[in-house]
């Protein structure tokens, strides 16, 4: 049974950019190994190396979530409820803050704006 293809998820520029830069990775280390020729061992291992790194690490599962159609930025659902409680409380007190801080920059402002007595006769 053949394997049918979705080509319109919105990751072909990904697919694009991944296709390409491999094949212009692979094209850079076979100019390398017919330039210096069996010297170039060491530098295939340590470009495959890299690679399994790199896509072993986050940008590998950034680019797996990607092409999984997983959303980045949503918030996840398994979220506890005590979390979100929390974070409105911090919201209020952080509002009842700067609400506070104006009216102290307004007092400080009105204070400053008052003329001042002193002196003259």
């Amino acid at each position: 049974m053949a394997r049918q293809r979705d080509r319109g998820d919105g990751n072909a520029p990904l697919y694009a950019t991944l296709w390409f830069g491999s094949i212009i990775g692979i094209g850079g280390l076979v100019a390398v190994t017919a330039t210096i020729g069996p010297a170039s061992i060491p530098i295939w291992g340590m470009a495959v190396a890299a690679a399994a790194i790199i896509f072993r690490g986050p940008v590998g599962k950034a680019i797996g979530r990607r092409i999984a159609g997983e959303e980045s930025g949503a918030i996840p659902p398994e979220l506890p409820a005590e979390i979100l409680d929390e974070l409105d409380a911090v919201r209020n007190r952080l509002f009842e803050l700067e609400e506070r801080m104006d009216f102290s920059e307004r007092l400080l402002a009105q204070k400053q704006a008052e003329p001042r007595g002193g002196g003259g006769a």
